[in-house]
């Protein structure tokens, strides 16, 4: 996929509200703790599905958090969070605030296609 929502067409708008991602059968028993491999065909139906309702979650808290990330944080990582992007903005020559400038002014200019390479 390119974007978030290519698979929209997948997601049947269940109420995911009492949903449980942890059980639903999406990931499989791995030797490793940090690899989840999804079980069924990949691309089949069932599978498309509940990569749909993944996509969605994630839209979801991205949409409730993306102005208010010490929110999805909490206070303490929110502390620790500033206090990293201190130390990075320092060592970088303040990277992430001439970043973020600049987004913001190709945001707005209009009849304009932004691509960012990182």
């Amino acid at each position: 996929q390119v974007h978030i929502d290519d698979v929209s067409s997948d997601d049947n708008g269940q109420d995911l509200s009492t949903y449980s991602f942890a059980t639903d059968g999406f990931h499989a028993a791995a030797s490793s703790a940090n690899l989840c491999l999804p079980t069924g065909v990949r691309g089949g139906v069932d599978w498309m599905r509940k990569l749909a309702f993944r996509y969605r979650r994630v839209k979801e808290l991205y949409n409730t958090y993306k102005n208010n990330v010490g929110g999805l944080l909490g206070p303490a990582k929110r502390d620790a969070w500033l206090q990293l992007r201190a130390e990075i903005e320092g060592l970088t020559d303040s990277w992430l605030t001439n970043a973020l400038k600049s987004l913001s002014i190709i945001s707005n200019r209009s009849n304009c296609v932004n691509v960012l390479v990182t």
